[in-house]
């Protein structure tokens, strides 16, 4: 897949400036949805454009007027919009809210950089930021009246009048000085159908002293302001005129927070000092290249360089790290927000932070930990410091649990088990917020019914691997009792196995249910496919007749043997229609053969879905990006191995990357070599680890989390590699948890 350039000095030499190949535009067509503008690793801040009739859920459209600049920002996502907080547009002359859009050119866009030309205002606009604060710099053309528009009423918008949208319930801002205005702004809504508003509160601080300045609210407009006059309403909004003999480049520092004006001030000045642009653009480079330095990759072309650690840079732009920003409660616990979701990011995103980002991902998970201390329930999604838009299982167990296998430092284990346990047996008010829906006929009848909840497909598999995750932190916990219960139930699975329906030559499908348990009539296994509908989401029971990660031997067995197996994934990955790498329930399906002796169909799917589905367009990327779960699919599969989310085991696949070095914790490093890799060289011949021959195509956190070294041996010819044990499951009696420190 990769095109090869032999030799690794330049990759070497390009250490410590992996920033410059990232390419943000990638995803950004196409339904990638990903953001488009500064930020810097899981920063608070995202500043970039919001474009056309702010629907664009990351605020950037590829054409439209660009109506302002706002600090708050998602990436990769679908559905309805989240954000847009706190909008400024440098102006020439008095402009209204309504009518301030200009046309662009020259919009350029790399890692923590933004810039642009406003044509209406021949403006030159570049933000850069740092965690919790945007600078602008405004180079305004000579003579007329420079200003600045701030609308603290503003926000992203999706599906009007819908529990969807976002709305905006109240908006305040002050003059404070002639270089400072301050304010907040409330807004309930949004994609995790946000009950109670989040409030986010800004402080605007310029270089260039305010001339004069007047705002509006509601239908109140051209109110004139002096310093420490207020306005406030559903809408409103400030006018500020730099004068006419004002200097021609302006900077304007905004910082925001979650507590009040006074953090989001601290915010501004403590993180970016003064107003040198060049220093915080500078800052946030290095706060990219030290996260990107994590993974090196050597022998490949520069097109897929750009592809690859572009696709890092979208895995680390979600979640945010809000810690000491939570408006809910005190805690000295780390605090992150926009889990946007776990059920799109537990499968790759964090799997792959735990290995080059560990404490990144401990903080995560004590967060969550700590959200479930003070709101009960573990989010599955969350935004706006609100859980919200459960889309199957109560997926926060696999993040909990792998931690715990993968012994992530820090995390109260108890507590931890208190906190999916509660998940896996109380009923939640509204599923849709959080909790598992129908759960009182999972725990008493073994299977979700088409009565009892939206989606049992798609539910029942998820509930049944949710179940595994609880079962094995019970056993590394000592809790046998609780062990031998959700282990059992993690069987459920095969409630909804229909033995006696066939298609297309393959029987036993995953089929819903009703109360009497009767099967559903008028079923077909591709229906449900993308968002969903009564039975499935995003996928279909082609799909989910292949989602059991806790037990893929038994999955094989009730499918008719290895043969059978394998045939099924090949009339399902072959077929559009059925199999689709843009929605996440079919991550795994590619690795499956790994519990056939049919492994060298590993390779030749994936090499052909990664060829079709990833490119470095702006339309590279297969559907929502999703917070960057479709990006670490892909870093996962040229490295040549995937993490079996939730356990301590990982699958080995089809490298397309000669060279690749993880850099773990305490400086362990994690090798993958794909001797003699290329286009034709896909098979994996025969293999080492650590030196010693390996003759299984799986191998276990433990043998690389001290450091170690992958050597897989490529060839053009399917060979009889592996010859070993298939990779562990739960019912063939090898797997094991490792012991959670």
């Amino acid at each position: 897949m990769f095109g090869m350039a032999l030799g690794c000095c330049g990759a070497m030499a390009a250490r410590a400036q992996n920033s410059r190949w990232v390419d943000p535009y990638i995803g950004s067509e196409g339904g990638g949805h990903v953001f488009v503008g500064a930020a810097v690793p899981f920063g608070m801040v995202k500043a970039g454009p919001d474009v056309g009739d702010n629907t664009g859920n990351g605020g950037w459209l590829p054409e439209g007027k660009i109506n302002g600049f706002s600090q708050t920002h998602v990436t990769g996502t679908g559905g309805g919009a989240k954000y847009g907080n706190v909008l400024i547009q440098p102006t020439v002359g008095r402009v209204s809210a309504q009518d301030a859009g200009s046309l662009r050119s020259g919009e350029h866009v790399e890692a923590g950089l933004y810039r642009v030309r406003l044509d209406r205002y021949a403006t030159q606009v570049a933000v850069t930021t740092s965690s919790r604060a945007a600078l602008y710099e405004l180079q305004f053309p000579r003579g007329g009246e420079h200003g600045l528009l701030i609308d603290a009423g503003h926000c992203l918008s999706s599906y009007p009048n819908q529990n969807e949208d976002q709305r905006t319930v109240a908006s305040t801002v002050r003059v404070v000085s002639d270089h400072e205005i301050e304010g907040s702004t409330s807004v309930a809504g949004g994609w995790n159908f946000q009950k109670k508003p989040y409030r986010v509160f800004f402080s605007v601080l310029t270089d260039t002293a305010i001339a004069t300045q007047s705002g509006w609210h509601d239908e109140q407009h051209d109110l004139p302001l002096k310093v420490g006059d207020a306005l406030q309403g559903v809408k409103s909004g400030v006018w500020l005129g730099f004068g006419a003999k004002s200097a021609a480049l302006v900077h304007v520092k905004v910082g925001i927070s979650f507590l009040s004006e006074q953090q989001a001030r601290a915010n501004a000045e403590q993180e970016i000092v003064g107003f040198d642009f060049a220093a915080a653009l500078a800052k946030a480079r290095h706060a990219w290249d030290a996260a990107l330095d994590t993974i090196e990759v050597e022998g490949i072309d520069d097109t897929h360089r750009r592809i690859f650690y572009t696709a890092m840079y979208h895995m680390m732009l979600m979640p945010t790290d809000r810690t000491g920003e939570n408006p809910a409660w005190h805690s000295s616990e780390p605090y992150y927000d926009d889990f946007y979701a776990i059920w799109d990011t537990f499968r790759t995103s964090g799997p792959l932070l735990t290995l080059i980002a560990q404490d990144r991902q401990a903080g995560m998970v004590r967060a969550l930990i700590d959200i479930y201390r003070h709101e009960g329930w573990l989010p599955d999604a969350r935004s706006g410091n609100s859980n919200g838009r459960t889309q199957g299982g109560s997926n926060a167990e696999f993040e909990i649990t792998d931690a715990y296998v993968k012994g992530l430092p820090g995390i109260n284990w108890e507590d931890a088990f208190k906190a999916v346990q509660h998940d896996a047996e109380a009923t939640p008010d509204d599923q849709r917020m959080e909790g598992r829906g129908g759960i009182e006929d999972w725990k008493s009848k073994g299977y979700l019914t088409l009565e009892g909840v939206d989606r049992p497909g798609s539910k029942q598999m998820e509930y049944a691997a949710d179940d595994y995750e609880v079962a094995l932190l019970a056993r590394g916990l000592g809790k046998q009792a609780e062990y031998a219960k959700y282990l059992q139930r993690s069987r459920n699975w095969e409630r909804l196995w229909n033995d006696a329906y066939e298609e297309d030559g393959v029987r036993g499908f995953i089929w819903p249910r009703h109360k009497d348990g009767s099967w559903r009539a008028k079923f077909n296994g591709a229906e449900g496919c993308s968002w969903g509908g009564e039975t499935f989401y995003e996928g279909n029971s082609w799909t989910y007749s292949t989602f059991v990660p806790q037990d893929n031997a038994r999955l094989v067995a009730k499918a008719g043997g290895g043969d059978a197996f394998a045939h099924r994934l090949d009339l399902f990955l072959s077929n559009k229609d059925r199999y689709d790498v843009g929605n996440e329930p079919g991550f795994m399906a590619p690795y499956l053969y790994l519990w056939t002796r049919h492994a060298a169909e590993t390779a030749d799917h994936l090499r052909a879905i990664l060829a079709a589905s990833y490119n470095a367009s702006r339309s590279g990327i297969p559907g929502n990006d999703d917070s960057g779960a479709m990006s670490s699919w892909y870093l996962f599969g040229v490295m040549g191995f995937y993490p079996n989310a939730g356990q301590d085991v990982y699958l080995i696949g089809s490298p397309s990357v000669p060279r690749t070095v993880l850099h773990l914790a305490q400086g362990k490093s994690f090798v993958i070599e794909a001797k003699g890799v290329s286009e034709e060289n896909k098979y994996v011949d025969h293999a080492e680890l650590n030196g010693k021959p390996l003759d299984r195509a799986w191998f276990r956190h433990g043998e690389i989390a001290r450091g170690g070294t992958l050597v897989l041996h490529m060839t053009a010819k399917p060979s009889a590699w592996p010859t070993g044990a298939f990779p562990p499951s739960a019912s063939d009696g090898v797997q094991e948890v490792a012991e959670g420190k």
